[in-house]
């Protein structure tokens, strides 16, 4: 069971001031993959606390900072299939809550508590991060990343691609080209994505344009 430090003071109770010195959180970033969560969390100065999911202290798996580890940087995995990360009944989101405790032993009330939210949508976004924010009593503060991580792109290939050279100069009238869109799940995690181009859209030098139908 968790122990809150509090100092007495004649017939009333205080808690304590957070001390000077005390490390803050710098960033805290997540990577949303299929299965889990990266975790990338830094601090201002050596951190000694512990770093766990909320009610979860028990299991060495969910416990992704031992106390005393005096490094100010950190990177986790949290499963998505344990550790108390709880997920949307629709499929949307994964969400775990992740609890910074300063104290090695002490859970005080300038801790902290962080709902980390993967959300997947239909749309494909970077990485996103927030600032670190202070709570007090361990109020928790939702922070919400994308899942889906891809780049896009469309280059004109001399010959036939996909692997062909990229067209860097004048073409000569009738010369084979491809044109190839592409995407790169660049984070490495494995999605297996697909691609279709919904409309080609030709424009010539005086600005005409025309559809040129599905492409897949």
């Amino acid at each position: 069971m968790a122990q809150i430090r509090l100092v007495l003071a004649g017939n009333e109770i205080w808690p304590l001031e957070r001390p000077d010195g005390m490390p803050n959180i710098v960033s805290l970033e997540v990577m949303c993959g299929k299965d889990h969560m990266d975790v990338h969390l830094s601090f201002s100065q050596p951190f000694e606390g512990i770093v766990s999911s909320k009610g979860q202290h028990s299991d060495p798996r969910c416990v992704y900072v031992p106390p005393s580890t005096g490094k100010t940087f950190f990177s986790f995995r949290i499963a998505y299939a344990r550790c108390g990360t709880k997920p949307d009944l629709n499929g949307q989101f994964y969400e775990n809550t992740v609890v910074v405790q300063y104290d090695k032993d002490l859970l005080e009330v300038w801790d902290e508590a962080k709902r980390l939210r993967c959300e997947w949508f239909n749309d494909y976004e970077k990485t996103a991060s927030k600032p670190p924010m202070v709570i007090a009593d361990l109020d928790v503060i939702q922070l919400d990343f994308r899942g889906d991580n891809v780049d896009c792109w469309m280059e004109i290939q001399q010959g036939k691609g996909p692997w062909a050279s990229p067209v860097s100069g004048i073409v000569p009238l009738g010369s084979t080209l491809t044109l190839v869109v592409a995407i790169n799940d660049y984070r490495g995690n494995n999605f297996n994505f697909s691609s279709i181009s919904h409309k080609c859209l030709l424009r010539t030098n005086a600005c005409e344009s025309r559809v040129c139908g599905e492409v897949m």
